[in-house]
């Protein structure tokens, strides 16, 4: 017993890199500003509210919890979406594909 304790953290690094590694891949994946985006914030926000105070508009369904698929002409909406409280802006093609959506 005391030698596999000796590997626990290996163990629980192993599995850390494992969970880690998708999040990571899609958060640091460009956003190409004139395709849309998946935007994430917090519980409580207006996300509809927040796109449109953005310059953008919201694509689809608008009652998801955390986050929706939003969608700009201008440009700088990614930085603008920011300034306005959303916790991410995720490239939404990315996303689609981490979903198993093909385009």
């Amino acid at each position: 017993m005391k030698r596999v304790l000796e590997y626990l953290p290996a163990a629980i690094a192993l599995v850390a890199c494992l969970v880690l590694a998708p999040v990571l891949a899609i958060t640091m994946a460009p956003v190409d500003e004139t395709e849309p985006v998946v935007v994430v914030a917090g519980p409580g926000v207006d996300l509809v509210q927040l796109v449109e105070a953005s310059g953008g508009w919201v694509i689809g369904f608008e009652d998801a919890p955390f986050g929706v698929l939003g969608f700009s002409d201008e440009p700088g909406f990614e930085e603008r979406l920011r300034d306005n409280g959303a916790w991410a802006v995720l490239d939404g093609q990315t996303v689609a594909g981490f979903c198993g959506v093909r385009t």
